[in-house]
């Protein structure tokens, strides 16, 4: 009897350990697929858009030293070795400052700063363009790329390219490129450097990963972000806002779980790759084929 009893004492204090010290999710796409289906918590209020003079607007970035936005077009054919493509600037508020500020480029996508350089992908080329200028310092040719698509800057000068076409993400450091990563299929997009780790959205792929910078070793944070285009932060820590180029945007947290925000797919506008202004709580959209970009302010409901 006392040993029924000592185990149902034993049984019942493991029930109530388990209880109170549930099992953790084992990696970050358990914790994001379990809340996916919440309610969201915020939402996207449009601020302002600027003119449809622009030409098929790819990517935004905010220079918040000199205050204005630049958008890079591609100007009709995102692939094309045609050298119509160039750099708009936009005002805080939405005004077209100079729709080609800078020319002589083909299919300029994703966009970084440092100091005074404002770097493009385009292509097969790494492009640097004096900002005081806005001329044109360097064309960068890159060996065996041909769809160099988003930038982000890294630690100690270095600049990370991914090439969509290739599955490839290159490292530029020193005046020289060399292949970070030679093995990521499913067209690598958006990139965005966090805390020694390497953000990707993959648009073929249509997940969201993370790369140790030292071991490439890869963890799924999200999967089924349709064709994965811009990844930015937002003002909640841990928190991102990701775009699907075909007219979506999702908010992905361990918190919060995979929100979606934002969709324009039945109009045919397209949400490329996005900018988040911290400091406005502004969130820029590029619309690609229909010329603009749209302003929203992030709202915590």
């Amino acid at each position: 009897m006392r040993k029924f009893l000592l185990f149902q004492f034993l049984l019942f204090g493991s029930i109530l350990f388990y209880q109170c010290n549930p099992k953790k999710a084992d990696n970050q796409i358990q914790s994001v697929q379990d809340v996916t289906s919440q309610k969201s918590n915020y939402k996207l209020e449009q601020v302002w858009a600027t003119d449809t003079l622009l030409k098929t607007p790819e990517s935004v970035i905010y220079d918040k030293a000199r205050e204005v936005i630049y958008a890079s077009n591609v100007n009709q054919n995102p692939w094309e070795k045609d050298g119509n493509g160039f750099i708009s600037k936009i005002s805080k508020t939405g005004e077209i400052l100079d729709l080609e500020w800078v020319r002589g480029m083909s299919g300029p996508k994703g966009m970084a700063i440092v100091g005074n350089t404002l770097y493009v992908a385009d292509l097969d080329e790494l492009v640097l363009i004096d900002l005081e200028g806005g001329t044109i310092n360097k064309k960068l040719k890159i060996d065996g790329a041909s769809g160099l698509n988003d930038i982000t800057p890294g630690e100690n000068g270095k600049i990370y390219i991914s090439d969509s076409n290739e599955g490839k993400i290159f490292q530029y450091e020193n005046g020289k490129v060399s292949i970070f990563h030679s093995d990521a299929p499913g067209r690598p997009n958006g990139l965005l450097m966090v805390e020694g780790k390497l953000l990707v959205a993959f648009s073929q792929a249509s997940k969201f990963v993370s790369y140790d910078l030292n071991t490439l070793e890869k963890t799924v944070i999200a999967e089924q972000i349709g064709a994965g285009d811009g990844i930015t932060p937002t003002n909640e820590s841990g928190t991102y806002l990701i775009s699907d180029w075909n007219g979506e945007i999702t908010m992905i947290s361990r918190e919060t779980g995979k929100q979606s925000l934002l969709n324009t797919k039945k109009e045919g506008k397209n949400t490329a790759d996005i900018w988040f202004i911290q400091e406005e709580n502004l969130l820029l959209v590029p619309t690609f084929f229909d010329n603009r970009v749209v302003a929203y302010r992030v709202v915590k409901e």
